[in-house]
């Protein structure tokens, strides 16, 4: 947690202003800024929106308020603005470079006013995409669980990042989708809340509605670790959410096993996790992870199928490609590897910026076959 504080307060206003900057010379120089109240907007709100930001997320660690969430995810949006308008900027200072060198006549200030367009049209169309979540299918092959699940409905959901952004609304949004399948067993995959303080009562409530046969299983992910109130967020815990979370329940007749978050657990480590809760490798198991990165170890250990979410397959670009690299195959979707099937989801909510662009907010259901 210490570090992500440390990027968000000292690493994050060091990108900010240098990305600013960039943008504040480009602009200049493609005399973008005709008016004097035009560049005097743009100085403004770039020295503003990142303080409100900083300020709402400082606030928001133990205190919550409408206005609050609104100075938040006003911020949250600006970032990815940022993002964007660096991006096109880049683009502005290559085109310039071939015309000084290439003596081209190419019309920048025009094909600039067309992606700041674009851009606006483009984080628009995110806000939209984000805020309303689909349902995915896949079918699974699996020779250990076919028997036990192939005329089961098994749901995932990943990644709803309660807090300041999204509550109760998208919550009732997410139970009702997940109730309109039938699903015979939902897994919670973690980071159901984003860090901030909220009213956790309020916006679990819509949680009741959900129970299916075999049972809601949940287990944490990284984001429950932000919490400055996870004491209270455990008080106001839904109680039909079954919070598996370092151990093994068995359901029809398979182990279902919820592994902690870790950021650098070793495969000594996650074997002897293993152990700890009993897991015979001659059995079918489904093993909850909310994070992808160590399935290849739990393959090694023959398990019948890993659920995990956590990279959000990167919301927007450029961080689409970050995950890509780091998680390779693993970043989103179905993979198999020796006789473990693993499914990663993108997740059905966001983090930090409330946008997605080319990926989903996604609601899984499982066949096995």
């Amino acid at each position: 947690m210490y570090i992500r504080y440390l990027f968000f307060f000292i690493l994050f206003p060091l990108i900010v202003i240098v990305g600013e900057y960039l943008i504040y010379v480009l602009f200049n120089r493609l005399n973008l800024f005709q008016y004097s109240y035009i560049k005097n907007t743009f100085v403004v709100f770039g020295i503003l929106f990142p303080i409100m930001f900083l300020g709402a997320m400082t606030y928001g660690i133990k205190h919550f308020s409408v206005l609050n969430s609104w100075f938040y995810t006003i911020g949250g949006v600006w970032l990815s603005l940022l993002n964007y308008i660096v991006v096109i900027t880049l683009i502005a200072a290559l085109l310039m470079l071939l015309n000084n060198y290439l003596n081209l006549n190419i019309p920048v200030q025009g094909i600039m006013f067309v992606l700041i367009a674009i851009v606006f049209i483009l984080i628009t169309y995110g806000i939209y995409k984000a805020n309303n979540p689909k349902i995915v299918r896949f079918e699974i092959k699996s020779e250990a669980l076919a028997p036990l699940w192939k005329d089961k409905k098994i749901l995932i959901v990943s990644d709803i990042h309660l807090g300041e952004t999204r509550r109760e609304k998208f919550m009732q949004k997410i139970v009702d989708l997940i109730n309109s399948e039938k699903p015979d067993i939902v897994f919670n995959l973690g980071d159901l809340i984003d860090g901030p303080s909220f009213p956790y009562a309020k916006a679990f409530a819509p949680l009741a509605e959900l129970n299916p046969p075999l049972g809601n299983y949940y287990v944490e992910g990284n984001h429950e670790g932000y919490s400055g109130e996870y004491d209270l967020f455990k008080e106001n815990f839904p109680k039909n959410l079954n919070d598996i979370t370092s151990s093994k329940v068995v359901v029809n007749g398979t182990q279902i096993i919820g592994l902690p978050f870790s950021m650098d657990r070793t495969r000594d480590v996650l074997k002897k996790e293993l152990e700890l809760v009993s897991y015979d490798k001659t059995k079918p198991s489904i093993i909850l992870l909310h994070d992808p990165k160590e399935t290849p170890i739990l393959a090694e250990n023959n398990a019948s199928l890993v659920l995990s979410g956590h990279t959000h397959d990167g919301q927007f670009f450029p961080f689409t490609m970050i995950v890509k690299q780091i998680y390779g195959k693993y970043a989103h979707g179905v993979v198999y590897t020796n006789n473990t099937a693993s499914v990663t989801s993108s997740g059905v909510g966001t983090a930090v910026s409330p946008i997605r662009i080319n990926t989903e907010a996604e609601i899984l259901v499982l066949q096995i076959k």
